[in-house]
């Protein structure tokens, strides 16, 4: 029972780690401005790059601005 406890204690440590790395990753990227933001163009706000249309004014994207 004891090494049950112990190897999910292990797997948990892991996990945390792997997390970590992805979030100090993710915060040296938008520092070194490697990640692009997509805004409209119509109201400035961000929007994705997955819908052609603005989620928050419903303005119709450029397909070129991929």
């Amino acid at each position: 029972m004891l090494s049950s406890v112990l190897l999910r204690d292990a797997l948990e440590l892991l996990f945390v780690i792997a997390v970590g790395g992805m979030v100090v990753s993710a915060i040296r990227k938008l520092r070194r401005g490697e990640i692009k933001v997509i805004r409209c163009e119509e109201c400035g706000r961000p929007t994705s790059n997955a819908y052609p249309i603005c989620k928050h004014c419903g303005a119709p994207r450029p397909t070129d601005s991929v």
